[in-house]
Formats: C-alpha cells, sequence, structure tokens
C-alpha cells in the first residue's frame, strides 16, 4: 500500500460514516471516519510523514495520567492480529475470541487469499485517553469512536473500552482484514463489507436495522438504488449515509440471492488480490444477470418486512466539550 488508509467510527449510531481523501486533501491528523451507524468506515488517505507525530504527554489530575503513547502495558498475539491494552487481556478473553471467529468468518465467506500482515488493536482504557492520544497524534482528526489506520509499517484499529466496543471493532477490523488479504478494496466495497460483517450472523442473511430502516425512508422518497454511481464514488465526501446504506444492501443482495450474483462478487474480490487499479464490478454482474436491478430493488423492499434479530445498543454520552470545542 503507497499511501496510509484510514477507517473510522462515529460517536453516536445515528449518524455514523467514513470519509476517504485524497493525499492532496490530507494534513497532519486527517482522518475518515462520518457515520452511518456507530462507525462506518471509508478510508482517508494521509502523507507517510504526516501520519505519525509525537507529541508529550501531559497529566491532567492526580489519578489520571493522560499521554500521547500506544496502549503497552498487556498484549496478546495470535496468528492473524495483536491485541495491546492498558488493561488486563489474555488469549481467553472474550473479545479475542470475537476477533478470532471474525477473521475466520470474513475469510472464509469471501473465500479470501491468506492474510499477509497481522492486524494490530490498540484498545486503551477509557475514552479519554483514546481520544487525548488520537487529537495528540493527528490533531485534525474529527471526533470517532474507532479508527482503523493502515501503512506501510502495519495496520492497525484504535479504539477504547466501552459497552460499544465490540460493535466498533468489528466494523473496523474488518477493513483491517480486507486490507491485509487484498491489494486495493473500492471504497463502495470496503464500506459494504464492513457493515455487513459488523453484524452478527450476517452469513445467514441476518439484516442491518438501521440501513434497512435508512433504505425505508429513501424508497418513500422515490429513491432508487445505483450501483453504478456507488462504483463511481471515489471521493468519501461525496458520500451520504443513504450510501452507506445501499452499499450494505448491494452486499447483502448478491451473497444471498442468486448463486451467479454471489459468484460475480468473490471472482471480482478475488480479482482484487492481483491489481490496484480494480474494474468496475456492474458489467460483470449485468453480463450474467441482465435483471439484475429489478431483483436487487425487490431484495431490498423484502429487506424491510423482514424484522432482524439484532439488537444494536444504544448511543454513548457525547464527548467532553474540552475534547471536542
Amino acid at each position: 500500500m503507497t499511501h496510509p488508509t484510514i477507517i473510522a467510527s462515529e460517536s453516536t449510531k445515528a449518524e455514523t460514516r467514513h470519509f476517504v481523501a485524497s493525499p492532496a486533501a490530507a494534513v497532519p491528523g486527517s482522518c475518515r471516519g462520518f457515520g452511518v451507524h456507530r462507525f462506518l468506515s471509508v478510508t482517508v488517505m494521509l502523507l507517510v510523514s504526516c501520519l505519525l507525530v509525537t507529541v508529550t504527554g501531559c497529566q491532567m489530575t492526580r489519578r489520571t495520567t493522560f499521554a500521547a503513547h500506544l496502549p503497552n502495558q498487556h498484549s496478546v498475539r495470535t496468528k492473524h492480529f495483536v491485541i495491546q491494552s492498558d488493561v488486563p487481556i489474555d488469549a481467553q478473553d472474550p473479545l479475542v475470541k470475537e476477533l478470532e471467529s471474525l477473521q475466520e468468518t470474513v475469510r472464509t465467506t469471501l473465500q479470501l487469499p491468506e492474510q499477509r500482515d497481522p492486524v494490530v488493536v490498540y484498545l486503551f482504557s477509557d475514552e479519554v485517553t483514546y481520544r487525548f492520544y488520537m487529537q495528540s497524534t493527528w490533531k485534525d482528526l474529527p471526533a470517532r469512536r474507532a479508527y482503523f489506520v493502515g501503512t506501510p509499517r502495519e495496520l492497525a484499529v484504535y479504539s477504547f473500552r466501552s459497552p460499544r466496543l465490540q460493535e466498533d471493532l468489528r466494523h473496523e477490523f474488518t477493513h483491517g482484514i480486507l486490507h491485509a488479504c487484498l491489494d486495493t478494496v473500492p471504497l463502495w466495497l470496503d464500506e459494504g463489507l464492513a457493515e455487513y460483517f459488523e453484524i452478527r450472523g450476517c452469513e445467514s442473511g441476518e439484516s442491518h436495522p438501521m440501513h434497512v430502516a435508512e433504505l425505508r425512508r429513501a424508497m418513500e422518497e422515490g429513491w432508487n438504488p445505483s450501483l453504478y454511481k456507488l462504483e463511481v464514488t471515489t471521493d468519501f465526501r461525496n458520500l451520504t449515509q443513504r450510501d452507506y446504506a445501499e452499499a450494505w444492501a448491494w452486499v447483502h443482495f448478491l451473497m444471498h440471492t442468486k448463486p451467479q450474483a454471489r459468484e460475480v462478487l468473490l471472482t471480482y474480490i478475488s480479482s482484487l488480490s492481483k491489481t490496484s487499479t480494480p474494474k468496475r464490478l456492474q458489467p460483470d454482474l449485468e453480463k450474467v444477470m441482465p435483471e439484475y436491478f429489478p431483483t436487487a430493488r425487490a431484495h431490498m423492499e423484502k429487506l424491510q418486512a423482514s424484522p432482524s434479530t439484532v439488537q444494536l445498543t444504544s448511543p454513548p454520552t457525547p464527548a467532553s466539550p474540552f475534547l471536542f470545542p
């Protein structure tokens, strides 16, 4: 990977999206993350020289020391990822088991090649310490609960202990797995797959309640899905919450309708391990499934009629004003 890739999680579930910026638009501390669902991710391109800025920490109170350094007191290493934490963690921790299971699910479901690099998860003990580190290191980053940052040095996920940690990590960790196995991932597919695997039970067709609700509102307004529009969108600033919902819906449609649709997606994903300039997926889909558009729309309408069993947690308390003026 030539340029760092950054993906983030929003601080409110109702508004979470990820951004992608070109190197020219990047500044020290720039990242993608804006929100469609708790943490929708996007890819932000930063210059490597702008990414890593070390700052001196300071003590705010007698009880809590805020320092611009990464968690390093405890660590767990597996074949595919490393977790570094400031709170005790071991190989039997439910979080470790969750990520091990997710890694296997993503790789086998998408038939990905062997993972080339480990994903490093930096787990801060609390939100304030995490925010302080992120703002000290990348001063212009927007406030997000989690980030995926890919550089030539490592594929890293940053987050903190919270009731929604599992949700945030499933999304960002999926980005890490994709970028550890493939040479490139188009924006719409990167986000669509992360949203897909964010939900437990996705392999059996479980839906994403927030995206289903967004699609319902869209269709009531006369909206129609457009895979072409998503595929030609390469600037995260042009993405909307509806685009994230649609990206998830296209992935769900391709994975859970006709076998030829699933095969088109898996073949396309396989090609991403061999090129850094991928072609569009729509022409291949149209070739094997000329009726793909009405079928996809019907699938999205059907999703609205099928209640999800997924229960998403409520939004967290807003960040402190002194952190985000």
